[in-house]
């Protein structure tokens, strides 16, 4: 829309900015192919990065050599329309605004209409720029800017606001984050729109110059926005994998003495970890199930009254009350690995397992990261030495 100087102000940042939209384009391609809810969300940006890539002074150069240059002029402008349109579809339909689908279609149609109409009854003109100064060639007049960057503005503006206050509600953090950098990218598109508004209004030749950082910035944070989807199964590996690093340290405790409750032989937690990166969901469930199963075995060398005894020592130790049980669990946990250890199993009825943990797969996975803490704490070693102790003052034949 505007003439600009191949060296100016951050044009590196430009191109590094449509780059990222380019290759974010050409990545969720095949999962716009197999998934119809991603489509909308590829166009949108697709149509973005052809529009921002026609802005480029280079693009259009060699666009003009071709082709009539007031044909590609206005081509260029249309399909900023477009993209703008399909972004703010986009938007208003992750935020459940699908009523609203139709009126935008609607604007879209009467602004490029007008556009039309104000392009022919402008002034003979071949190229369609806002001239800064008074030796420039001639464009459309400035009710065709005043249309054009208005539509833009309204539509970037009402996409912001809807994205940074539906990210605000969003509970899942890529998607937060996702809709955050989103709406950031869209807001500096609606700068750039009004800073070319007070340049048609004004022909202030400095203001070009900034528009080269503002679009590559503008670029780069919608870029990022629509990446984070494509990092979704990355992030949830990566969070699994970070509890299976908890998790080991009990793991490895408790599979090496009892073994029987895993398939395999415990390893390094390096080798652990780079065995579990391609199904880790399905490694860190059964981490979970071995854990439990190997705190069962360990009923057995558990003598009665040790539970009980646990939980007044967890009591003592004034622990907050939503790691009361937790406390407990590794408390009565580590006494029993020390038992099994020693070959000391239980005369009589031993003491169960505590009742504990979660009612789902979050909440089980909470309460083992407790656990693990607690497993190896001053608080679970303070009460095997009592054990011990207790277990030395006993008189023989009742010590357990």
């Amino acid at each position: 829309m505007t003439d600009r100087g191949p060296h100016g102000l951050f044009v590196q940042l430009e191109w590094l900015g449509l780059a990222l939209m380019w290759v974010v384009t050409l990545l969720r391609a095949p999962v716009a192919v197999r998934t119809p809810q991603q489509r909308p969300l590829w166009l949108a940006v697709g149509l973005a990065s052809v529009a921002m890539t026609l802005q480029l002074p280079q693009v259009s150069s060699v666009a003009t050599a071709v082709l009539d240059p007031h044909t590609v002029f206005l081509a260029k402008e249309i399909v900023g329309l477009l993209a703008a349109t399909a972004v703010f579809e986009f938007i208003s339909a992750i935020v459940g605004l699908r009523r609203t689908q139709l009126a935008i279609l609607a604007a879209a149609v009467l602004t490029l209409a007008a556009l039309v109409t104000l392009c022919v009854l402008s002034p003979p003109h071949t190229r369609h720029v806002v001239p800064s100064g008074p030796g420039q060639e001639a464009s459309p007049d400035t009710y065709y800017w005043v249309v054009l960057l208005g539509y833009h503005l309204v539509a970037n503006t009402a996409c912001v606001a809807a994205c940074w206050a539906c990210g605000r509600q969003v509970k899942n953090t890529p998607t937060r984050a996702g809709l955050l950098l989103f709406g950031t990218g869209i807001a500096l598109s609606a700068v750039l729109m009004a800073l070319s508004l007070v340049h048609v209004l004004s022909r202030d030749a400095t203001i070009p110059h900034l528009f080269p950082a503002i679009s590559g910035a503008e670029a780069a944070f919608m870029a990022a926005g629509a990446a984070l989807p494509l990092l979704r199964r990355p992030w949830r590996t990566a969070r699994d994998m970070a509890v299976m690093y908890r998790l080991h340290p009990l793991w490895r405790t408790l599979v090496r003495v009892t073994p029987d409750v895993t398939l395999t032989d415990p390893r390094s937690r390096a080798v652990d970890l780079l065995s579990a990166v391609r199904h880790s969901d399905l490694r860190l469930y059964r981490r979970a199930i071995e854990i439990r199963d190997g705190l069962l075995a360990l009923e057995d060398y558990s003598p009665e009254g040790t539970l009980a005894r646990a939980r007044e020592h967890v009591r003592a130790a004034r622990v907050a009350d939503a790691s009361v049980e937790a406390a407990v669990t590794g408390c009565w946990a580590s006494a029993a690995v020390a038992n099994k250890r020693s070959g000391a199993a239980t005369s009589g009825r031993p003491s169960g397992l505590p009742q504990s943990g979660g009612g789902d797969m979050a909440e089980e996975l909470d309460f083992l990261l407790q656990l693990a803490r607690f497993f190896r704490s001053p608080l679970a070693a303070s009460f095997l030495s009592a054990e011990e102790q207790r277990h030395r003052a006993a008189p023989t034949g009742q010590a357990s």
